[in-house]
């Protein structure tokens, strides 16, 4: 079939786990590329819009260290904008493509009317979550999860127009498993920087672990990790206190991560990024508070 419009699906690759009592979960996603894939049977196509230095092609992925939450349900939220270039209103939906790996639950949720007279419209699918793993000997856990964005002729969602499918994939962290090396651990608690520039010791108050952390006092704190060595996966791990929306990472001064939905309240947050091997790389925290417990591991 041969359509002149196409349904696009923009995919904001972002997921925020449940907070707990001091520490919540945001975790970073690309964010900086576009791509457009045409997926099997539909008539739509999905777009991946993300962070990262160059235009990408690949799947969403998402990076949740599992170490000091609070809930062992991890609620993820991914948000989706849904152009509607097709020559009819439609209604939408996601759900599972396929079965989810053990202790997922992914469930439908609806998102009604994106009509051609208000064509664009952006939704956060939250009817997902995960059993919360209590511990990954091996240090990481690679998962993927299939959806369908599906699209209706009609509100009861029966008369099936079209779908497109796509997969995000989830990267577990457990800092303290054994088969890490740890490359640094800054807690700051000698009442230094350690290391980490543009920042100054802040005592007693806003802590995740007592009793010191750092601030930012000019431009954004950053700091040069050394991943030289026969490594094939390393993460940064780190405590910031910040608006769920506000941070922003850079690698080498290049940003490639940043949140596109939000928890709304002002909290301590867990973030966890993947960093290149075989080099030293600077890591920017920028739009953060203050900075606590941060963690380099690889192995």
């Amino acid at each position: 079939m041969g359509f002149k419009s196409f349904l696009v699906v923009y995919v904001s690759v972002m997921i925020v786990v449940s907070m707990i009592a001091v520490l919540g979960v945001s975790v970073l996603q690309s964010r900086n590329g576009k791509s457009e894939t045409s997926l099997g049977t539909g008539h739509f196509s999905v777009v991946w819009k993300g962070f990262k230095p160059e235009y990408s092609d690949q799947f969403p992925d998402y990076y949740i260290c599992i170490n000091n939450l609070k809930d062992e349900s991890l609620q993820m939220y991914s948000q989706l904008k849904i152009e509607n270039y097709e020559n009819v209103s439609l209604y939408f939906m996601i759900n599972k493509y396929t079965e989810p790996p053990a202790g997922w639950f992914v469930g439908p949720q609806y998102f009604g009317l994106v009509a051609i007279t208000d064509p664009i419209k952006t939704f956060t699918y939250f009817n997902i979550n995960r059993t919360k793993p209590a511990a990954i000997p091996q240090g990481s856990l690679h998962e993927s999860v299939e959806l369908a964005v599906k699209a209706y002729y009609d509100s009861s969602y029966t008369q099936f127009y079209s779908q497109a499918n796509f997969t995000a994939n989830f990267h577990f962290i457990d800092v303290t498993a054994t088969v890490w090396s740890k490359v640094v651990y800054d807690n700051f608690d000698d009442g230094t920087t350690q290391g980490w520039s543009y920042v100054q010791i802040h005592q007693w108050q806003y802590y995740r672990s007592w009793p010191c952390s750092i601030t930012p006092y000019y431009n954004y704190p950053f700091k040069s990790f050394d991943l030289i060595g026969n490594y094939t996966e390393a993460y940064l791990v780190a405590a910031v206190y910040t608006y769920a929306t506000s941070h922003e990472i850079y690698l080498d001064g290049q940003l490639c991560f940043a949140p596109d939905t939000t928890t709304g309240t002002y909290a301590w947050y867990q973030i966890a990024i993947p960093l290149p091997l075989n080099k030293a790389t600077t890591v920017g925290l920028a739009g953060v508070s203050y900075i606590d417990d941060v963690y380099v591991v690889a192995k």
